[in-house]
């Protein structure tokens, strides 16, 4: 019997040390956080409160998108944010903040080229300051509220959340490739935790492997996206300012990009805040004239659109805003 059990021992690891080897050889089934390389350390830094940004205060030009790419502009101010303008200098106008991904950040268009600048020109009266960043989910985007919110004075804060924001809030989550910090659940609120680095079973490959084999059960993870955001309701209201929720849609409409948008909107619903779904001006404006080709962002047309609708929307929220 004791032999029978070596001659299985030895048939259960032989192969899994083989594909362990393997693996390494060809760089598969890398564990997440055990090797982070940030992918663009000549335009993004790391930052302790939100991940990382843009280095201040600098004007870089990009290649985007990677097939038929444009040469863009990328100015920064000196919170790290793209923009000419600086968080919280004097205007008198009625002030609203975006808070998004790479969709806010206007990543494949030039900086006026953006709803957010978009929706200033259609309206001289608002200053619309934009908060976006490459890469961010919905926690980095409330960290960015409560790190940026009082600096830039808001009467009103759009979280705009990509349709596949909600994942970014997982713990191997790394962005741009930096060790983020990492919102979690405990006891039924928000704690905030370093970037969890693997342990020694995480680290071998194939256990990476057999972790892909398995269905996720919540990869949208909705118990903490829900308390992230009545952070962000919280952070508003703290404000003295009003809230607005937006979903940005992707090029197509899965069921799971449905189930996305009902679980927004019955948050929203829940709190009384406006919700702006734009998956159907988007989508009726024609995926092949609003998005950039081969690519999941939109082109100047998508964010001229999307500039439109949100313009309506706030004229019959806040007709006051003026």
């Amino acid at each position: 019997m004791l032999a029978r059990a070596l001659l299985l021992t030895c048939a259960l690891l032989i192969p899994l040390a083989a594909f362990e080897v393997t693996a390494r050889l060809f760089d598969a089934y890398v564990p997440a956080g055990a090797e982070l390389t940030p992918t663009r350390p000549d335009l993004y830094t790391a930052d302790p409160q939100v991940g990382y940004r843009l280095h201040p205060s600098r004007r870089r030009t990009v290649q985007y998108p990677p097939r038929n790419p444009r040469a863009l502009s990328v100015i920064s101010n000196a919170d790290g944010f793209r923009s000419e303008r600086e968080l919280g200098s004097p205007d008198t106008r009625p002030r609203i903040l975006v808070v998004g991904d790479s969709f806010v950040f206007g990543s494949g268009v030039e900086g006026p080229e953006r709803f957010t600048e978009v929706l200033e020109w259609l309206e001289p009266g608002w200053r619309v300051d934009n908060l976006g960043m490459t890469g961010w989910g919905v926690d980095l985007m409330v960290r960015a509220l409560a790190t940026f919110g009082e600096k830039a004075q808001p009467d009103v804060v759009i979280l705009a959340v990509y349709t596949d924001d909600l994942r970014r809030a997982a713990p191997a989550y790394a962005g741009l490739g930096y060790p983020i910090p990492r919102y979690q659940l405990v006891g039924g609120g928000l704690e905030s935790t370093p970037y969890p680095r693997p342990g020694l079973l995480q680290q071998l490959r194939v256990t990476q492997a057999l972790l892909r084999l398995c269905p996720e059960p919540d990869r949208n993870l909705y118990a903490l996206n829900t308390a992230l955001l009545d952070r962000y309701r919280d952070l508003t209201q703290q404000l003295g300012a009003a809230a607005v929720l937006a979903f940005l849609p992707g090029r197509g409409d899965t069921p799971e990009d449905q189930q996305r948008r009902r679980f927004l909107a019955g948050w929203a619903g829940r709190n009384a805040i406006p919700f702006l779904d734009l998956t159907g001006p988007i989508h009726a404006a024609g995926v092949g004239r609003v998005y950039i080709p081969g690519n999941f962002h939109w082109n100047p047309a998508g964010h001229r659109t999307t500039a439109h609708v949100i313009y309506r929307r706030l004229k019959k929220l806040f007709p006051d805003l003026r």
